[in-house]
């Protein structure tokens, strides 16, 4: 009994969303302009890279307390966390704006 109840404190604040469990912080480089994409229809995309001089990549995710403008680049300190059992057109990734760095 004593274990079970243990377990059930143990776990209970990974049920109240305290605890991410499977989230990493990264920092994202966010460029200038948006692009024309292609996700499930026509949209248009942030261009994106994970480190200062790597390639740049289109993101379609929305990126939580962000507000993009255009002719700015951006240094980000972001929070993605994986989401169990999405939707079929949406994300398995929520990202959070944890920090504007520049």
């Amino acid at each position: 009994m004593k274990k079970t109840l243990l377990l059930v404190l143990w776990l209970l604040p990974l049920g109240c969303g305290l605890i991410e469990p499977d989230s990493e912080v990264l920092t994202l480089f966010v460029g200038p302009e948006q692009v024309e994409c292609m996700v499930f229809i026509p949209t248009t995309c942030l261009q994106v890279r994970f480190s200062p001089d790597g390639n740049w990549e289109n993101f379609s995710d929305l990126i939580e307390e962000f507000d993009f403008e255009r002719g700015f680049f951006y240094e980000l300190r972001v929070r993605r966390v994986s989401i169990a059992d999405p939707p079929a057109d949406a994300s398995s990734l929520r990202w959070i704006l944890l920090e504007l760095i520049s």
